[in-house]
């Protein structure tokens, strides 16, 4: 029987208690949804009866609700626009100091436009929003209790009136409450200390306090996509197309395909569809462009591939390799795997890996891609670069897992052409190379599965694929 260990969230606790202790925030800790999200943030309170939840912050609460001794400092009578990627860019300080604010950030009230993923009533009173840029970004707003503002604050009216804006749509309890809704979201800046909160962004930046929210976006406008028109390529020629939209919503665009031929992918911020194509064939192909206030606009067009000149082209198959289109497609992935926290698992090249596993508890993620592979080649290699750091301590048991399997079209498990441990732990990354010239002719998926037992983190990383044939 495996003797048990201290869970992963003790190293949650521990950089929690540092950050408290050397009285900064603690830059690039790994922070996801933890199995009890509803339990996860822990702060200091003090009594007030007049508080919805009875209770009000401490930490920095001064700084959070503008009764600080640098309170004249915040300018309110001028807004700035941003983006949730900015503010995360921001560097985190080295110190948070209790009464005073970091300039500029803590002086300037910015504006965002996001999607309001989740929220819930924190044991502070205060409302705890999660908001997402919908590209791997996101960040913490927090709208206090006015009954735990204390008298000469700057931010009295604002604060009174986005909790009343907020009290309008939903009712907040302790629980977390998914909406994914659009927002416009206006706050002063700040700086929190990083102790497992939900959404919270690697350098600790929030908007608190919240001055005004708005729901829909409040922009009033509309998304258009320009048709490309019907297009040709060959197998084995890249291919190169920019989509060109008109936004006039006032929030930042991302772009989806659906139908894409096989080696072709778009990049979500860009919206350039590129690649390789590896099968011929016609395919209905649709863009969709969408506004982060909520608005979208489509357009369809025919791809038609012809068949290469014949022999065997060489190209590289996989669609979105490197995953630097910031999102899955076309590979089909567990939820939140695709990853650009460069602090805690920096890709191998580029901004974007893919992170399976880690989370210290039972859990399974997958990765996988159908590709087809031409006849007539010498050459069909798989290689993918791949790191793997643990917590476990065995030097001889493989208690988390990653299979690289290789299915048929109808699912079957052709072959298992490696199996990766808590044992194969490395400071950086290996190239894994195989062979699929058993699979010639056929359309196969290339899986990757990333299995963790119940305790003690093991995280596998995997960076810049490809499926080369020659």
């Amino acid at each position: 029987m495996r003797i048990s260990r201290p869970r992963i969230w003790l190293a949650t606790t521990l950089i929690a208690t540092l950050a408290a202790m050397s009285g900064g925030a603690v830059a690039g800790a790994a922070l996801r949804h933890g199995p009890h999200p509803d339990a996860e943030e822990v702060e200091e309170v003090v009594h007030n009866a007049n508080s919805l939840t009875t209770s009000c912050g401490v930490e920095r609460w001064s700084v959070k609700t503008g009764t600080d001794a640098d309170k004249s400092l915040v300018n309110l009578s001028s807004v700035t626009s941003t983006t949730i990627a900015s503010l995360t860019s921001l560097t985190a300080p080295a110190t948070l100091p209790a009464n005073n604010r970091i300039q500029p950030t803590e002086t300037t009230v910015f504006r965002v436009q996001a999607t309001l993923t989740e929220f819930k009533l924190e044991a502070d009173s205060d409302y705890h929003l999660v908001l997402s840029d919908g590209s791997g970004h996101t960040m913490i707003a927090e709208i206090p209790d006015p009954a735990c503002v204390g008298t000469g604050s700057v931010l009295t009216s604002q604060i009174t009136n986005s909790r009343s804006e907020f009290d309008a749509e939903y009712t907040p309890t302790g629980t977390f409450h998914v909406v994914n809704v659009p927002v416009t979201v206006t706050g002063v800046g700040f700086f929190d200390f990083l102790h497992g909160q939900t959404g919270v962004a690697p350098n600790g930046i929030e908007l608190h306090a919240v001055t005004d929210i708005t729901f829909g976006g409040g922009s009033g406008g509309s998304v258009s996509v320009t048709n490309p028109g019907s297009q040709t390529g060959t197998v084995g020629t890249a291919v190169s197309l920019q989509i060109a939209a008109n936004d006039s919503a006032g929030g930042t665009l991302s772009y989806t395909a659906s139908g894409l031929p096989a080696g072709l992918s778009i990049s979500s911020t860009t919206g350039r569809i590129s690649g390789t194509p590896t099968a011929s064939g016609t395919s209905s192909v649709t863009v969709t462009a969408t506004d982060s206030t909520g608005p979208s606009g489509s357009a369809s067009f025919t791809w038609t591939v012809n068949p290469g000149t014949g022999g065997c082209t060489a190209a590289q198959l996989f669609g979105n390799p490197g995953f630097e289109t910031g999102t899955a497609a076309p590979w089909t992935a567990s939820t939140g795997i695709i990853n650009s926290d460069s602090a805690s698992e920096p890709p191998h090249s580029g901004s974007w890996d893919t992170w399976l596993d880690g989370y210290g508890s039972a859990h399974t993620d997958t990765l996988a891609q159908t590709i087809t592979l031409p006849s007539g080649c010498t050459t069909y290699q798989l290689s993918f670069w791949l790191h793997t750091d643990t917590a476990e301590t065995t030097t001889s048991t493989a208690y988390d897992t990653l299979a690289v399997q290789v299915l048929n079209s109808s699912g079957t498990v052709l072959a298992t052409l490696h199996t990766y441990s808590n044992l194969d732990h490395n400071t950086g990354y290996t190239q894994r190379n195989f062979d699929l010239s058993a699979y010639a002719g056929q359309s196969v998926t290339v899986k990757f599965t990333g299995t963790e037992d119940y305790t003690a983190q093991t995280s596998f990383v995997i960076d810049d694929t490809a499926v080369n044939v020659s």
